[in-house]
């Protein structure tokens, strides 16, 4: 089958790409499997060599997709590593959390002043199509549908800066509707967190199919892409369903199914043999115990708060959120020993807030390196992250206890290198003497049909929640094209 533009996978990136393509009332070819579906018999036979035991608990309803992922995809995750697979039919979706950094300007020195500005424009059209709730400003550009902190972070909130420390807070992944201003308002206008349908208001790639692409001229083939094979007029694309072949012809390919599996494909087409180094955010899982109790009626409540240092090469970020029966339920499959302790744990969830602590990415500690029969291995090397993440959580300890908003107790929990969801930087922008690159305009480097939208192409060292980006890059890759 010959096509136009195709764009192979699904997830929020792909997504943002299609609803500004499709502005120029355009049609558009997604090629993107429905993994819970055509699962074949080899793979329920063994399902289980391909996937990792220690899956965050955002995925429990989601584990067919995940091995299903593993799978089709041939990666092979080596025991030292916990790299998490794909929520959604392109890579990683924004679950942990649903937030967005609103650190827009810092990473983005590799684009020309031209298209740097282009991004951050696109990103300012985002927030404000899907009504993110927020407040920002951006090139004298300010936003705001702001939401409530609960008391117990708000007065930290206030003080914006403590020494090194900058304190804020995220944009949210969760639509609703713009507040009208009022004169003289402060909170009483703020957005309840308590209030909002968490299924309906968050913004994950089903909901924003919904709401913006339901009814628009896109074909979806349900295939998963096995093989590509790059020329300098149009791509081949072997894509397979069970045991069902198809070959797909495009003048044009954009690769919007996340940053394992893009450089995958990649690399196997330039027979690229050398591993390739993987960015994340290297995470640590904390628990403190508040002071004061927080409210908290949401099934997995979003971060209210950020504590950050922004200082490049030394980059680091904390969230807090309240602690609620989703997150202890996942701690009680985890650990069966807390079990007696069920309705204890229950009784102070409000007195829990739990933390993500995320490093720069300068301490990345993934790797991919294909393999035979297009298998591609995934893997980790010694490296000491947890003394530099419990030096970070020392200072964040610190800090907490200084503003009298916890008890002196604690609990940390590591959960491996590649834990933190956040896979990028494998196809970076304007590296010229690197074959596996893309310019300013996301083309792979001497094939300019081809086109990357997902977070391959950027190293995030200061955005520690970089959906918001790779959604704004995607739609400025779109008016491009």
């Amino acid at each position: 089958m010959d096509f136009n533009l195709v764009v192979i996978g699904s997830g929020l990136s792909s997504l943002s790409f299609i609803d500004s393509y499709l502005e120029k009332k355009a049609k558009i070819d997604v090629i993107s499997p429905d993994l819970n579906k055509i699962a074949s018999k080899e793979f329920i036979q063994n399902s289980h060599l391909y996937i990792d035991k220690n899956l965050p608990p955002q995925m429990k309803y989601n584990l067919g997709k995940i091995k299903n992922y593993f799978f089709f995809n041939k990666f092979i995750v080596e025991k030292n590593t916990n790299v998490m697979g794909s929520l959604e039919f392109g890579g990683l979706s924004n679950y942990w959390g649903l937030q967005i950094d609103k650190s827009i300007l810092g990473d983005f020195n590799c684009l020309s002043k031209k298209n740097n500005k282009k991004l951050q424009n696109c990103f300012f059209e985002t927030v404000n199509k899907l009504n993110l709730l927020g407040s920002f400003n951006i090139s004298k550009k300010s936003y705001s549908n702001d939401f409530k902190v609960d008391t117990s972070f708000d007065g930290l909130i206030k003080k914006e800066k403590i020494g090194q420390f900058k304190i804020t807070k995220p944009i949210l992944a969760i639509s609703h509707k713009k507040l009208k201003k009022k004169k003289n308002s402060l909170n009483s206008n703020k957005i309840n967190l308590n209030k909002i349908k968490e299924n309906v208001n968050k913004i994950n790639a089903k909901n924003y199919y919904k709401r913006f692409l339901k009814k628009k001229n896109i074909r979806f083939h349900n295939y998963y892409v096995k093989k590509i094979y790059l020329e300098k007029n149009k791509v081949k694309l072997i894509c397979s369903n069970k045991n069902h072949e198809k070959i797909f012809y495009a003048k044009k390919v954009v690769f919007g199914c996340g940053t394992l599996v893009t450089t995958k494909l990649i690399m196997d087409s330039l027979k690229i043999k050398k591993e390739v180094k993987v960015k994340e955010h290297p995470r640590m899982l904390s628990l403190f115990f508040s002071k004061y109790n927080i409210e908290n009626y949401m099934e997995f409540m979003p971060s209210q708060m950020q504590i950050r240092n922004d200082q490049l090469g030394r980059s680091f970020l904390a969230d807090f959120r309240p602690g609620n029966k989703f997150i202890i339920d996942a701690a009680l499959k985890i650990y069966k020993f807390l079990f007696p302790f069920k309705f204890l744990l229950y009784f102070l969830k409000n007195y829990m807030i739990f933390s993500n602590i995320l490093l720069d990415s300068r301490y990345s500690n993934v790797f991919m390196k294909l393999g035979k029969n297009s298998k591609t291995y995934i893997y980790s090397k010694n490296k000491k992250t947890t003394s530099i993440l419990n030096s970070v959580h020392k200072k964040i300890l610190k800090l907490l206890k200084n503003e009298n908003l916890i008890l002196p107790l604690y609990k940390n929990f590591f959960s491996g290198h590649g834990s933190a969801y956040h896979y990028f930087g494998t196809i970076p922008i304007a590296a010229k003497k690197q074959k596996l690159a893309v310019n300013d305009f996301c083309q792979l480097k001497n094939f300019k049909n081809v086109y990357i939208i997902d977070g391959s192409v950027f190293d995030f060292k200061i955005n520690k929640y970089p959906l918001g980006a790779i959604m704004a890059n995607a739609r400025r890759i779109a008016k491009e094209i």
